[in-house]
C-alpha cells in the first residue's frame, strides 16, 4: 500500500488517501491540557477515517444495506403486506 502502485501498475484506488493519513501523522502530536487530560493537536482521526473508509467501505456497505431494506419494505407494502 505504501509504494502507492494499484495491480494495473498506476496509483491505487486508496493511496491519496493514504499519503494525506501520512502527511497529517508527521505533524501530530498529543497535548497535554490543564486539567491534565492529552489530546491530540491535528485531527488525524478524520482524515483515518476516511482512509479506513476508502480500504474497506463499510459506511457504504451500511447504506447499501439501508437503501435495499427500504426498498424491500417498500415492495411489501405495495403487494399489501402488510
Amino acid at each position: 500500500m505504501s509504494s502507492g502502485r494499484g495491480i494495473g501498475g498506476g496509483v491505487s484506488r486508496c493511496y491519496p488517501f493514504f499519503a494525506e493519513f501520512k502527511e497529517c501523522l508527521k505533524t501530530e502530536s498529543l497535548i497535554t491540557q490543564e486539567d491534565g487530560t492529552r489530546k491530540w493537536k491535528n485531527n488525524c482521526w478524520q482524515v483515518r477515517e476516511d482512509y479506513f473508509e476508502c480500504l474497506h467501505a463499510k459506511k457504504e456497505w451500511a447504506m447499501v444495506r439501508r437503501v435495499n431494506e427500504e426498498e424491500k419494505r417498500q415492495a411489501e407494502i405495495a403487494a399489501g403486506g402488510q
